[in-house]
């Protein structure tokens, strides 16, 4: 029995003006150490599923990099970016380099825009900050939405507040896809069937191979930009600035095969 895994990419879309951005009043901790961490656990023990402040620092600090840095984005263009070697190399999900996944994310994106006729984006850390930081707890903590289950981080002008980014006209682009190089609607032998942890399109046949950084940024900006929604955020000229941001996990769900949770966010001020 093949598996068709066509229906397994989800994507989101979300535009706000966040020049009002409203905080949700939740459980009041204290700025001590022990007694917050006191509080969350006690919360945490009425209801395990919940996500407290203790997370609210990620996404303010990327992680880091084997060699790409905030300032390669201004040694790369649209064009030159496609030839950095490693951009190129498949992808160890074992040891992702996010901040590289999320410039393939950036780069794609905004050469796309500009083959439109528009003005590539402009890198913005702060708006990377918050889309990787969204992308981590949507993994962390098993959701898929705009709104976070995270205290303190429920909107998109939570987040960005967070990360130092207040009173601008915002959007978010949400998607989840495979870490496969997967033909949409191809089906295939799972690994149980294959007897290893891989998937293929011949029982027992060669391994769908992992995306390289590249060939992964093109499949989910590919997906965005067939949905209206999507396109209208990546194509608005009120946005003049981006930044994403993705993390990887396991879908137990479908015999642990490969996935990323991706963001983009765009804003009118860097």
């Amino acid at each position: 029995m093949k598996f068709s895994l066509y229906s397994m990419i989800v994507i989101s879309v979300f535009f706000a003006s966040c020049r009002t951005p409203q905080k949700k009043v939740e459980t009041p901790v204290t700025d001590a150490t022990s007694e917050t961490k006191k509080v969350v656990d006690d919360v945490a023990a009425k209801d395990p599923n919940l996500a407290f402040l203790e997370s609210i620092e990620d996404g303010r600090e990327l992680p880091d990099s084997a060699g790409w840095k905030p300032e390669n984005y201004n040694d790369y263009s649209e064009d030159s970016f496609f030839s950095y070697p490693p951009a190129n190399q498949p992808i160890n999900f074992a040891n992702v380099d996010y901040p590289l996944l999320n410039a393939a994310i950036y780069y794609v994106t905004s050469k796309e825009r500009r083959n439109l006729g528009l003005r590539p984006f402009a890198y913005s850390e702060k708006c990377e900050q918050a889309a990787f930081g969204h992308a981590m707890d949507m993994v962390k903590y098993d959701f898929y939405s705009h709104t976070s289950t995270v205290n303190g981080k429920e909107t998109i002008a939570d987040r960005l507040d967070l990360v130092g980014l207040s009173k601008v006209t915002a959007g978010e682009n949400i998607i989840i896809s495979f870490g496969i190089q997967y033909t949409n609607g191809r089906p295939v032998f799972t690994p149980a069937q294959n007897g290893g942890e891989f998937f293929s399109y011949t029982k027992g046949g060669t391994a769908i191979p992992n995306h390289t950084y590249i060939s992964l940024a093109k499949s989910i900006v590919s997906t965005w930009f067939n949905s209206p929604p999507h396109r209208k955020n990546i194509l608005n000229p009120d946005f003049s600035y981006m930044g994403a941001g993705a993390y990887f996990f396991k879908d137990t769900k479908f015999f642990n095969i490969d996935k990323v949770k991706a963001v983009q966010v765009f804003s009118s001020r860097p």
